[in-house]
């Protein structure tokens, strides 16, 4: 398994843990199935569709009473309206809520999503209990920005986006005395709600709590996605500053982030990473960030759920196709796995991990020779990666 990395950077959650050092799958027959992961590669799958037989339709109530017909006809109809209905109520949950970030502000949407999921919060709160806390600390950090441009302050004189950035970080960090969380698995340092009232949280949660402080302010801050991390952005056209939540407000360049995380030039210019994300799209980063904690949870069902939202949002989103990808190569579906796995690949192709586990789902599909050049390539960006060097091994010579 990885090694766990420093705070604040967020592999261990937005791209889920792997799966072991060396994994042997019992072959299965390559599936034709569709890009949209199937039914059947939810294992434990809790979907409550009602079962429409050869001579009853219920609708999805357990308490509905069935109808019978006599008509055969008229028993077809019945049943292709009742499968479009069917098929209408499981939809609409799903369109609701990926609607829901373009039609809301974000905080809106990130408090629909905590109603969503409150059986992962570890404390209740009240209705609009969180907005009205935002809404508290925006009306401080616009008598700060009234008192900046009033006059000469403690930020001294340099360009306004510089002064603006160092009052929002110094009430963030100081004032509320915000903290970066190394617990990458604890939903409270995911959902706002929760981060705000510990004051900690790890990248994601820190970045909802920027974008919707800015969102009441109007800032123009941006969420940016570096692989396996997350970030702030300040961007008003002229001056751009990147802000490291995780290290207390830090400003880091571009290039350094490059450098930290090896990102491919290919990545940038294709806008995986480095650029300032719509709402919408960092509202996926949340969505995945969820499906990671049913996923560990093995609740797959709704970890699917999540990442397809997340894809939803935004397909220019790695960690959520390898997310999902990783979860069908659990569910032993290898085919469905590996289209999931190189979608990714196409997005982000230096992931050694993509490749490796990408390997793996070749070798369910008794595709050794496939499954070699994963490993190969994988170890050929990263020659110490032992999981794949384990796994090339266990191939023996090439033919």
């Amino acid at each position: 398994m990885p090694a766990a990395r420093e705070v604040g950077r967020c592999r261990d959650v937005l791209m889920l843990q792997q799966l072991p050092d060396r994994a042997w799958f019992r072959p299965r027959s390559p599936r034709n199935d569709r890009d949209a992961a199937p039914a059947s590669a939810n294992q434990g799958s809790d979907d409550k569709s009602c079962p429409v037989n050869e001579m009853t339709t219920v609708a999805c109530d357990s308490s509905a009473t069935p109808v019978r017909l006599a008509d055969p006809r008229g028993r077809q109809a019945l049943l292709a309206q009742a499968l479009a209905i069917a098929t209408l109520a499981l939809e609409s949950h799903r369109v609701a809520w990926a609607l829901t970030p373009v039609s809301a502000p974000l905080l809106h949407a990130l408090e629909a999503i905590e109603r969503e999921h409150a059986v992962l919060l570890p404390e209740s709160q009240g209705p609009g209990e969180l907005a009205s806390r935002i809404e508290e600390i925006a009306v401080e950090l616009r008598a700060h920005l009234e008192r900046l441009q009033a006059g000469p302050t403690a930020e001294g004189d340099g360009p306004a986006g510089v002064r603006v950035v160092e009052v929002l970080n110094r009430l963030v960090y100081q004032d509320l005395a915000m903290r970066a969380s190394p617990d990458l698995r604890d939903p409270g340092n995911l959902f706002l709600s929760t981060v705000l009232k510990r004051h900690q949280g790890y990248c994601v949660g820190l970045v909802s709590f920027y974008l919707a402080l800015a969102e009441q302010a109007d800032l123009p801050l941006f969420a940016v996605a570096a692989p396996a991390h997350i970030f702030v952005r300040y961007d008003d056209g002229t001056v751009r500053i990147n802000i490291e939540t995780t290290a207390g407000g830090a400003s880091r360049t571009d290039d350094a982030y490059i450098q930290e995380f090896s990102i491919p030039a290919a990545a940038i210019r294709r806008g995986v990473f480095l650029r300032n994300l719509a709402r919408e799209e960092f509202l996926g980063q949340v969505r995945n960030n969820i499906g990671v904690i049913y996923s560990e949870r093995s609740r797959f069902h709704e970890a699917a759920r999540e990442y397809g939202l997340a894809l939803d949002l935004d397909r220019r989103l790695p960690a959520a196709w390898y997310n999902r990808g990783n979860d069908l190569l659990r569910a032993s579906d290898y085919g469905t796995a590996v289209r999931y796995f190189t979608k990714s690949l196409k997005l982000y192709a230096d992931d050694v991990w993509v490749l490796n586990n990408r390997g793996m789902a070749y070798l369910g599909l008794r595709k050794a020779s496939k499954a070699r050049q994963d490993f190969e390539a994988a170890l050929k960006l990263n020659p110490g990666f032992e999981q794949a060097r384990q796994n090339l091994e266990g191939l023996g010579p090439a033919p």
